[in-house]
């Protein structure tokens, strides 16, 4: 089963909801969420403007104290996605990568959650509505047990898993 979602959220981007390599829309984000047992992992994809509000190299001290700001955000799970309750999930350290800022290219930031829960979530609420107010839209890739199915959330709702 584990190879099954792992493939899944692997074809998912190549197949159905295929994009243009290095476009991206402010504004916008795509997470990939797979729960197998009581594992959760949630990888989120995002234009460096909605995070940070500018995607080059910080000029001043206050894009450079930004830059920081969210990296340290980023690295807080419950600032981005918080697992109903019941399943009384665990964040493990995720996986931040910040951008890079090559001349003339789109910046994303990229980062992974893994959550260890007692129970597979029935829904996560999306803390980074919140924290990253610019995000106004996210395309959810979701793979389960159950099978794959993909959702459009507004700023403010919730991701259900049901």
């Amino acid at each position: 089963m584990k190879r099954f979602i792992t493939l899944a959220l692997l074809a998912i981007p190549l197949s159905t909801f295929a994009h243009e390599h290095g476009a991206h829309v402010h504004g916008a984000a795509e997470i990939d969420v797979a729960i197998e047992g009581k594992k959760l992992v949630i990888t989120l994809e995002s234009p460096a403007d909605n995070l940070l509000g500018f995607e080059r190299a910080p000029k001043t001290d206050a894009e450079k104290a930004k830059l920081k700001s969210v990296a340290e955000q980023l690295n807080n799970a419950a600032l981005l996605f918080v697992p109903d309750a019941a399943a009384q999930c665990k964040a493990a350290a995720p996986v931040v990568n910040m951008p890079t800022f090559k001349a003339g290219e789109h910046s994303d930031i990229d980062a992974e959650y893994s959550f260890e829960c007692a129970k597979a979530p029935s829904s996560v609420a999306l803390a980074l509505w919140k924290t990253f107010p610019k995000f106004k839209k996210l395309t959810a890739n979701i793979a389960t047990d159950k099978g794959q199915q993909q959702a459009q959330l507004k700023s403010g709702q919730t991701l259900n898993l049901k």
